[in-house]
Order: C-alpha cells, then sequence, then structure tokens
C-alpha cells in the first residue's frame, strides 16, 4: 500500500492568529497557474497482510474529526484502520515535535488490531463496496454491501463531541450560577465605586 501526501510550503510560515480568525490568511500568497507553488511531495510504502477487495475512507458533516482508511478484506470483513499509520512522515525514530504531532514510529508492516474490524465477527459475503456517509455528530455511516447487507455507525474520534454518562450537570448548573452571582456582583461593586470616585 502506498501513501503520497503533497503539502502546500508557500503557506508554511503564515502564522498570524488575527489573520487566519478574519481569514485573510490566504490572501499573502497568490494563486496564479504562471508561478509554480512551493510544494513538498511526501510518500510511502507499507506491507499489509490481507488482500483488500474494496476501500473507501470515513467522511463527517464538519470534518473535524480523524480519518479512517476502510478497508474490505479477502474475508469479507471491514476494517477501519487509521489515517495515522498511513503517514508518509512516518519514521523509525520520530523526533519530539513529531512525537507531539501524533506521528506512529514506523514499523514493518501495518498492524491489524482485531478490535478495529467494523464488522467484529461478521462476514458480507462477496463483499462489492463500502459507502461512507456523514452523519450528525462528527461520526460517518458506513454502508456495505454484497450478497448480504451491513450498516454501522463510527466516530473515528470516539465520543469527543457527547458527554459522558458520568458527567456531573449539578456542578455545571452550580459553577454558572456562582459565575452569573460574580459577574452582578462585580458590577454593582464597580458602579458604586464609580459613583464615589465622582463624588470626591
Amino acid at each position: 500500500m502506498a501513501v503520497i501526501e503533497i503539502y502546500d510550503q508557500s503557506r508554511a510560515g503564515n502564522k498570524d492568529v488575527t489573520k487566519l480568525i478574519l481569514g485573510k490568511h490566504n490572501l499573502l500568497a497568490p494563486i496564479t497557474s504562471y508561478a509554480r507553488p512551493e510544494v513538498a511531495v511526501k510518500s510511502q510504502s507499507y506491507f499489509f497482510t490481507h488482500s483488500v477487495k474494496a476501500m473507501a475512507v470515513t467522511q463527517t458533516a464538519k470534518g473535524i474529526t480523524s480519518k479512517q482508511l476502510l478497508l474490505g478484506t479477502i474475508g469479507d470483513q471491514v476494517l477501519a484502520l487509521d489515517k495515522r499509520y498511513l503517514d508518509p512522515r512516518r519514521s523509525v525514530n520520530p523526533t519530539q515535535q513529531e512525537k507531539e504531532e501524533g506521528i506512529i514510529p514506523l514499523t514493518d508492516s501495518l498492524p491489524i488490531i482485531p478490535q478495529s474490524f467494523v464488522t467484529h465477527s461478521h462476514q458480507v459475503e462477496a463483499l462489492r463496496a463500502i459507502v461512507s456517509i456523514p452523519a450528525k455528530l462528527e461520526s460517518t455511516i458506513v454502508f456495505t454491501y454484497g450478497v448480504d447487507l451491513f450498516y454501522t455507525q463510527l466516530a473515528p474520534s470516539r465520543t469527543y463531541d457527547s458527554l459522558t454518562d458520568e458527567f456531573s450537570y449539578a456542578l455545571l448548573l452550580i459553577t454558572i450560577a456562582v459565575l452569573v452571582a460574580a459577574i452582578i456582583g462585580t458590577w454593582i461593586w464597580s458602579e458604586k465605586k464609580e459613583l464615589r470616585d465622582k463624588w470626591r
């Protein structure tokens, strides 16, 4: 399995946050067909131990969550492989900065984690294709068909956009009430202080 990624270097030095917020960060380097942009091409090849019948990529509504590669194996199962395993910047000994970016050290072959099979222990007989459709809460709906049909919902970044069952709603309400009381108290205090200063 080979991966090629193209990085646009012309905008790499532009780290002005205010321009990014205002949407003017792309105005520094004009895009024209007469000038070649500074691009860096990185590629890497990986050994995958299974034969692949079908391939798709997870899609989410806003594109915020991490991507996964959905592979239909010769055994008629669907494997969700994290995109970080296919990063061409991977090396045997990543630097500290690369580790902070979440780059995984390079290994001989792509790992096949049994928990990553989307179809679990089920098989989709004569698997032909995998379809990925964005769902509402930054998750994706995966539909696989062949002789059999298989449908499931995936959350590539787990449930980062939802609250856990242990979340304390009471503590949240108390915190909001204390903040509102502090804002009102501070406003009253500042009004009295301003009035005292005017009488001096």
